[in-house]
């Protein structure tokens, strides 16, 4: 880059106003968290609005920026240290319970414990993402963000708790031994990768005869409806696909890995932690530079094969039946297999490595 060029660049981004953000008003119209309509209101909707995860409440509002402004980054360490310090609370409860109890946890406790801090965790990042958004601007600006519709807010409380439910218990069922000690192998900076590229070489083949198939479309096409995605909506999808991804998937990578880098029940949920990241960062929208944090310390950018929040946004918006960027964390199998979709607002000239940016803690 010519020296003249980046000696322009700001080392913040310019501040702007906040405009009105209203929920897009298409085939996903929502208008049910509006004050008029509280009336109507049954348990979901009153449970989607005490945990604050509508991507667009009322009054929200966020900076709408040009595609030609700088691109900030994603400081990784911050994303680590954020995803850590929260894997931190349950581990460290565990912890805590075999020393003072001289025993490890029932099988069931634990589930309890895994469960309820993959629910949290969940809500945390929802509710921090937002607030970055508000301030840094979301991609093509200018369109709405879908919000939750009107005609499935009981189906999206049900898709994020079914990932919460029963991904633990499956973890609890296969991998929990209440005579091993809370432990976690040296071998985890390795395991985080390698896992999340198994799930992604399963989810990139899956998701593309998803499309590609006339008969497997029919279950697909439902989370297609979204063509500005929030983190909300990243289980917005048909029953069969929502098992595939909440169970399917994941236990394809454990098994593609257990022969060669076997995983124990902490190691594991440290795992899918990470990648239930990936699948709300991936379908957040918003305006920044950065890779899914499970694939930190890989040389994916230098063989232009990372994944950006741009990448999967573009599949959604950019794509119907025929698309284009099937994979969840990397386009690895996409650059492999001539899937690419071009980026047209995370482009090499306007990303600026000098404005960081960190997740708000709530």
């Amino acid at each position: 880059m010519p020296a003249a060029t980046a000696s322009k660049k700001p080392n913040r981004l310019q501040e702007l106003p906040q405009e009105p953000c209203r929920p897009s008003q298409g085939p996903l119209k929502s208008t049910w968290h509006q004050p008029e309509n509280r009336s109507t209101w049954r348990w979901y909707h009153k449970l989607l609005h005490a945990l604050g995860v509508d991507p667009v409440p009322p009054n929200y509002t966020a900076v709408k920026r040009s595609k030609t402004e700088p691109i900030p980054v994603f400081n990784q360490l911050h994303l680590h240290l954020w995803i850590i310090s929260r894997l931190a609370v349950p581990l460290g409860i565990q912890y805590a319970y075999t020393q003072l109890m001289g025993r490890n946890m029932h099988p069931v406790g634990a589930y309890f414990l895994y469960s309820f801090f993959i629910k949290a965790f969940g809500i945390n990042l929802i509710h921090s993402m937002r607030r970055l958004a508000s301030t840094v601007g979301y991609l093509q600006a200018e369109h709405a963000r879908d919000g939750v519709p009107d005609h499935s807010v009981l189906k999206v409380m049900l898709s994020l708790m079914s990932v919460s439910t029963f991904r633990p218990m499956v973890a609890a069922f296969i991998t929990y031994d209440r005579n091993e000690p809370v432990s976690i192998s040296p071998w985890i900076i390795v395991q985080i990768p390698a896992y999340a590229l198994a799930v992604d070489f399963w989810f990139y083949w899956y998701h593309r005869i998803m499309h590609e198939s006339d008969t497997l479309w029919k279950y697909h096409k439902t989370h297609h409806k979204t063509k500005r995605p929030t983190s909300i909506l990243s289980l917005y999808a048909d029953l069969e696909q929502e098992w595939f991804d909440v169970l399917g998937i994941p236990l394809l990578a454990y098994y593609t890995l257990k022969p060669v880098l076997p995983m124990n029940f902490y190691e594991w949920v440290i795992c899918w932690t990470y990648i239930m990241f990936t699948e709300l960062f991936g379908h957040s929208g918003i305006r920044a530079y950065g890779s899914p944090p499970a694939f930190t310390w890989t040389p994916l950018a230098l063989l232009d094969s990372d994944l950006v929040i741009e990448d999967h946004d573009n599949h959604h918006s950019k794509g119907w039946k025929t698309s284009g960027n099937y994979g969840k964390g990397t386009r690895v199998w996409d650059r492999l297999f001539g899937t690419v979709i071009k980026r047209e607002e995370t482009l090499p000239e306007l990303i600026d490595h000098s404005i960081k940016l960190s997740l708000p803690q709530y």
